[in-house]
């Protein structure tokens, strides 16, 4: 009987000197490059993990990876308690790294993006945002959370601060934050979206922050005060997480560029102490019935752009914009407030645009009044330059009846800086030319009236 030998292996080609990498001539090109040329390969690679790759190549490029700074680590759908095992797994190669290399950059920019699933606790929450703190990255840490938190959890939320991040991004469906701890002592940029926290407080803990996004923040009452702080946005208004606002206090002496967003049942009031802004922006969308118009309309939304947001139809200036929706009856004592009240709040001493929107509806009601009663508040009646009225119909018009307000005399005021004059829907009707006959003897320096016909006429 013939004695069985075990297969034999074939083996490749010996490794070259020093573990570098063949060609096809048997030479190893790559590793022969300067280290400063494979410093600046290994830092243009998108993704950590490519220059993990390239480290199998050779022993050098592994003493190479050392020196760099981490690009990017990216943790995404895994489940939230597998997130910090993940981090402190992260966490311990990178003390690795310092302890081996002392120029060792550390983590760029962390990234964590909990998947949906059907339970997530808030001490679960608490533990990831900890872990992400120690391993400090230097850039930016973001953190996504597209589900809710249980509502039975047990302990509250703590933030942790990052006292090297200079960018900070936390994107949660809705989170309350009970507890901060640490500071940010360096970070410029911060973005939080669907949190309830103590917003002033946490501003209190970064000196240096420059630009502020709020999104969703589940406060009746927005105070920020920062004397760093130089572009700010609140966006409550988000379609689906319209958080009700009452009132915005803000105090930053070096802010230049504001943008408000907010969604209210009542009259929101707003107070701001900032002399070097140059863009303004402010959104205010009102719940039904929360500010009427004279007997017959209602303020649905309302917009206010100056600076650079407010150039329109090549005109500069501040511009002034309302959506305003008609009742089929006078429903002026429902209302919770007045837009009398609500237009005190705002600058409009260098209003250039005034533009009006006006859903008429199936009521049929004469859209002349409302204009001659917005015309009528003194502080546009002066300032306004240019102003645009879009019409809105419905396909099945109705006819009010003829004691309605809507068709009540009504005198124009004078408007002494009107220049130019455009509605869009302009159907012809009687009272319609009686209004252009009305604003050019009122406006001495009018130039320009446009008319665009509404479709069908």
């Amino acid at each position: 009987m013939e004695e069985e030998h075990p297969p034999v292996r074939q083996r490749g080609p010996p490794p070259p000197p020093h573990g570098g990498t063949h060609s096809g001539d048997g030479i190893d090109h790559l590793s022969a490059l300067p280290d400063d040329v494979l410093h600046l390969i290994l830092a243009r690679l998108d993704h950590h993990r490519d220059a993990v790759r390239t480290s199998i190549l050779s022993g050098r490029w592994r003493a190479l990876m050392s020196g760099l700074s981490m690009a990017r680590f990216s943790i995404q759908q895994i489940k939230i308690k597998s997130v910090r095992r993940a981090i402190r797994a992260l966490g311990l190669v990178l003390g690795a790294l310092g302890a081996q290399r002392p120029a060792f950059g550390g983590l760029r920019v962390l990234e964590i993006c909990v998947p949906y699933g059907r339970r997530i606790y808030a001490k679960d929450v608490s533990k990831v945002l900890f872990a992400a703190a120690e391993v400090s990255p230097v850039e930016e840490f973001r953190f996504i959370l597209p589900w809710n938190v249980d509502p039975e959890s047990d302990s509250p939320v703590v933030l942790p601060g990052f006292h090297r991040a200079i960018s900070v991004h936390l994107d949660v469906s809705y989170l309350v934050v009970a507890k901060l701890a640490g500071s940010f002592p360096v970070l410029e940029r911060l973005t939080l979206k669907g949190f309830l926290l103590d917003i002033q407080a946490l501003l209190r803990r970064c000196p240096c922050l420059r630009v502020l996004k709020i999104i969703s923040l589940d406060a009746r009452r927005i105070v920020i005060q920062s004397a760093s702080l130089q572009e700010l946005h609140i966006l409550n208004a988000v379609k689906r997480c319209e958080y009700d606002t009452y009132s915005i206090d803000i105090a930053a002496p070096a802010l230049k560029h504001l943008n408000l967003s907010v969604f209210t049942h009542h009259n929101c009031s707003l107070n701001i102490s900032a002399p070097m802004v140059e863009q303004f922006s402010w959104e205010c969308k009102y719940a039904y019935m929360a500010t009427g118009i004279g007997e017959l309309w209602q303020l649905t939304r309302l917009s206010l752009k100056t600076g650079e947001g407010a150039v329109t139809n090549d005109v500069d200036g501040t511009c002034l914009s309302l959506h305003i929706s008609a009742y089929n009856t006078s429903r002026a004592t429902e209302a919770e407030h007045t837009f009398e009240q609500e237009i005190q709040n705002l600058p409009v001493g260098d209003l250039c645009t005034l533009e009006l929107h006006l859903s008429l509806g199936q009521t049929g009601h004469a859209w002349r009044s409302i204009v001659l009663h917005i015309l009528g508040i003194q502080s546009i009646r002066i300032a306004t330059q240019r102003l645009k009225l879009v019409l809105r119909r419905s396909e099945v018009e109705g006819a009010c009846t003829a004691d309605c307000p809507c068709h009540e005399p009504m005198q124009i005021p004078s408007l002494v800086n009107l220049q130019e004059v455009e509605i869009k829907g302009f159907r012809g009707d009687g009272y319609e030319f009686e209004f252009l006959q009305m604003v050019s003897g009122a406006a001495p320096l009018l130039e320009k009236t446009t008319t665009i016909r509404s479709a069908g006429n």
